[in-house]
């Protein structure tokens, strides 16, 4: 049985969205989007990896054209079946079962630079503190690199996979935990930074996972230690003395999750009710992230009188990571999930006078 991803691939749906649109690494446009068609099987892990070297996803539908999902079945993975029985569905499958794959980036415009994504150009250098950086971005049309969504970040990565870097510096400036500001003017649409305080404001992404930060994560540390750092600037052609584009208008913020609803996606912060003071009801907590990153999970203070169990999946029903009651305080203790969701059911029997818990979660890859 053959996957979704080479039909899609050999169909007639084939147009470009302009005649400068174009797709890197070997990608081809369909349907104004990147594909490219792996034919040697891999299982679902395997697959992720493979587009996560090219900075990409796994190929991931968003209309109604392409979705429909007739047969629950069983497992967690999805595939597309084509021939055969039952044709054109989508199924549920073994994770570990292995298939021809397809992998996606976004389109780009052309440019005559190498590293082009999403219509911004990159680029590489040796180690400046920051000042010095951002003035050597800035003689290019650039600034550092800011950075606005989880795919971006991967393709980031993904630039320093065959070097030896442990770290790159960012164009961001963290003043607290929740706030950062980049250098080239963008608003903060997405954070990945893990470890705040220390040295100094400014951000660094990190390429190995140590006892503080995680592989693909930012923390901040001192603006005047030299660092590699990446410039960016849009593509296009370049006129550094040209009026600058209006700021991008805000998004629409999503309803924020709840102890009992929602899904908590990665990074965040999670505390128990009325957190530091006394708890007055149970919670469960639905973590998540993407493709095949997984979550990192650390107390930071635990007191509770009940019960915490961490689940390795979506439910009670999944591996239990690890179970907790009693009152110690400073608790720093870290748990990791193998997929990309992690269940915390909170429970509380009864009114206490305990402060409950206080932990932080991230995606890794």
């Amino acid at each position: 049985m053959k996957t979704i991803f080479f039909f899609l691939l050999c169909s007639d749906l084939t147009y470009a969205a302009s005649n400068d649109t174009i797709c890197t690494g070997g990608f081809k446009l369909i349907n104004n989007k990147c594909w490219k068609l792996f034919t040697d099987p891999g299982n679902h892990t395997v697959a992720e990896r493979t587009c996560t070297s090219y900075g990409g996803t796994l190929f991931m539908a968003k209309n109604a054209i392409l979705s429909g999902f007739p047969n629950a079945g069983t497992g967690r993975c999805v595939y597309y079946s084509i021939p055969g029985s039952p044709s054109g569905q989508w199924l549920n499958g073994d994770c570990t079962r292995e298939l021809p794959y397809v992998c996606e980036l976004p389109p780009t415009q052309s440019d005559i630079c190498d590293l082009n994504f999403n219509n911004n150009c990159y680029f590489k250098f040796d180690a400046l503190p920051f000042s010095e950086a951002q003035e050597q971005c800035q003689q290019m049309c650039g600034n550092l690199v800011s950075i606005h969504s989880a795919e971006e970040n991967r393709f980031i990565t993904s630039i320093y996979s065959h070097l030896s870097y442990e770290f790159i510096r960012i164009g961001g400036l963290a003043s607290s935990s929740n706030f950062i500001v980049w250098t080239d003017g963008s608003i903060m649409d997405y954070t990945n930074l893990e470890t705040f305080g220390g040295s100094g404001n400014c951000l660094w992404l990190s390429l190995t996972t140590t006892t503080t930060v995680s592989y693909g994560a930012w923390y901040t540390r001192d603006c005047d230690s030299p660092g590699h750092f990446l410039c960016k600037r849009p593509v296009g052609a370049l006129n550094c003395r040209g009026t600058p584009s209006p700021p991008t208008p805000p998004p629409v913020p999503l309803p924020t999750p709840t102890c009992t609803t929602g899904t908590h996606m990665a990074p965040g912060v999670l505390s128990s009710p009325n957190f530091p003071s006394s708890y007055n009801k149970q919670c469960q907590y639905t973590l998540a992230t993407y493709g095949s990153n997984r979550i990192r999970f650390t107390f930071s203070y635990m007191s509770v009188y009940n019960y915490i169990k961490l689940y390795d999946g979506d439910s009670t029903d999944s591996p239990l990571i690890y179970s907790y009651s009693g009152s110690t305080g400073t608790y720093v203790h870290t748990y990791t999930s193998t997929g990309n969701t992690m269940f915390i059911d909170f429970y509380n029997s009864a009114s206490s006078t305990y402060n409950g818990f206080n932990s932080t979660f991230y995606s890794i890859f």
